[in-house]
């Protein structure tokens, strides 16, 4: 037996829903009829209601209009319409251009576009001392208040806190930069921390310079190395004067064992954790010379590393884990490991020199070798000679002073010589009573012997191109 349908419930009508009306009365006229307006129910023009008027006048931009509400007769609405036909259209409302903004929102500007052309390490650098130093003394004000007394003020806070040469130069060297790059982007017109004043160097007290092994101690350094791979590595920088990322980014297509040469093409750049790989810090590519006996080890290590264990023959000479770039550390702790093996440290067990000192010793052992700075700087890749003479003029020592000094010995001799054979060879004689009275005179008259060789022989000693390496 089936269920009979359900009857279908009868439907209500919807009841009308009421809105305002915009009543058109004349063009650019209009009535806004409430919604309690009678007339916004039937919408029968013509009724007499209470409702406002609103009425089309030109807007503040050219193609606009805007809207007037009038509250009282038709008359008044048109009155006040015409009105504002007459008036034109109303000035534009005064804005104030936006300022330059504060040194703060330059840095951070600065900062995101410098990233895509500065190596990560400059980046690094920079946001450390704004962030540090410049930020909390300027960081809040206006660019237009940033003027020269601000900046001098800066600095002597920070000769005040007892900020060493090296934090002032790097402090002031990137608040230039920022400010710089203000000027580029006609934010300020003059740039209040160019050719700033720094306070002079203390002469008086002893500088400091970064430490350097001679050539003892390098030999004890490489003997204590411990293993093939720790030997290159130190040798390399010890030797060839690579930095430590370009020691990291180094691979094995790089090096012409043969022709005993490192081809510098790259360097490895590590910020936070992460590692890249960008060109060398002078932007170009050079070759480095390496001794044979160095070429000799680089083959050992090879034959260790990539023959015998499988790594990568086009991979990262020295690589890390799962065949990587190592880990910028990695350089600092082997070398640590071997000035301690080697007694290489100071009294409080610190070792004496790091990664970059090797780079150091190697320019220092050159220069001392009679290497020329032109060698030496190519060897290091400087794009100037004038930066390596800057950097290792202090390495020059006494022994140094004494080569240029010896130059001048045999010329000083002979003005001797000249000078006793004119008091002594004043008489007539013959030829051979002159040379027999120059023979005794260069006895009588001879300086003591220094040890120095003639400049012809300092000259011919060593090849200029020939970098002299530890056999």
């Amino acid at each position: 037996m089936t269920n009979p349908a359900p009857t279908p419930s009868p439907t209500r009508p919807a009841e009308p829903v009421h809105r305002g009306w915009r009543e058109r009365i004349e063009p650019g006229v209009y009535r806004m009829h409430r919604r309690a307006c009678p007339a916004s129910a039937d919408r029968r023009p013509g009724r007499r209601c209470p409702c406002s008027y609103q009425v089309l006048v030109p807007g503040r931009r050219p193609g606009t209009s805007a809207t007037l509400t009038i509250t009282g007769t038709l008359t008044a609405a048109r009155a006040a319409r015409r009105a504002r036909q007459a008036a034109g259209r109303p000035a534009p409302a005064a804005t104030t251009p936006p300022g330059p903004g504060t040194l703060r929102e330059l840095a951070r500007a600065w900062l995101h576009t410098r990233a895509a052309v500065l190596s990560p390490n400059t980046i690094a650098d920079a946001e450390v001392d704004y962030r540090l130093r410049i930020d909390p003394a300027l960081g809040h004000l206006p660019l237009t208040e940033v003027n020269r007394r601000r900046v001098e003020g800066f600095v002597a806070e920070l000769v005040g806190a007892g900020a060493g040469p090296r934090m002032l130069r790097s402090a002031v060297s990137t608040l230039r930069r920022i400010l710089g790059a203000g000027v580029e982007w006609d934010l300020i017109e003059t740039n209040p921390a160019a050719r700033i004043r720094l306070p002079a160097a203390n002469t008086h007290a002893e500088q400091a310079v970064e430490r350097v092994l001679d050539r003892a101690q390098l030999e004890r350094l490489v003997a204590a190395a411990g293993s093939v791979r720790a030997e290159t590595m130190i040798r390399a920088m010890g030797e060839a004067g690579l930095r430590r990322g370009e020691l990291i980014g180094l691979r094995w297509a790089d090096i012409d064992l043969a022709g005993r040469r490192l081809y510098v093409r790259r360097g490895v750049v590590q910020v936070g954790g992460l590692r890249t790989e960008r060109t060398t810090k002078g932007r170009r590519a050079r070759k480095a010379a390496i001794s044979g006996a160095l070429a000799e080890r680089l083959a050992a290590w090879y034959a260790e590393a990539v023959v015998q264990d499988g790594a990568a023959a086009d991979g990262y000479v020295w690589p890390g884990r799962g065949g990587r770039a190592m880990n910028a550390h990695s350089p600092n702790q082997a070398l640590a490991r071997a000035l301690h093996r080697a007694g290489l440290v100071d009294s409080e067990g610190i070792p004496l020199v790091s990664p970059h000192g090797l780079r150091h010793t190697a320019a220092s052992l050159m220069l001392a070798a009679g290497v020329p700075l032109i060698v030496v700087s190519r060897q290091l890749g400087h794009a100037n000679p004038n930066i390596t003479a800057q950097v290792y003029a202090h390495l020059l020592g006494d022994e140094q002073l004494d080569q240029a000094a010896a130059c001048f010995e045999d010329r000083d001799e002979a003005k001797e010589t000249r000078a006793c054979a004119g008091q002594v060879g004043g008489g007539k004689g013959g030829v051979g009573q002159v040379k027999e009275t120059l023979r005794g005179v260069g006895r009588v008259c001879s300086p003591p012997s220094t040890g120095a060789r003639p400049t012809g022989e300092l000259a011919s000693s060593a090849e200029p191109n020939e970098v002299k390496a530890i056999p």
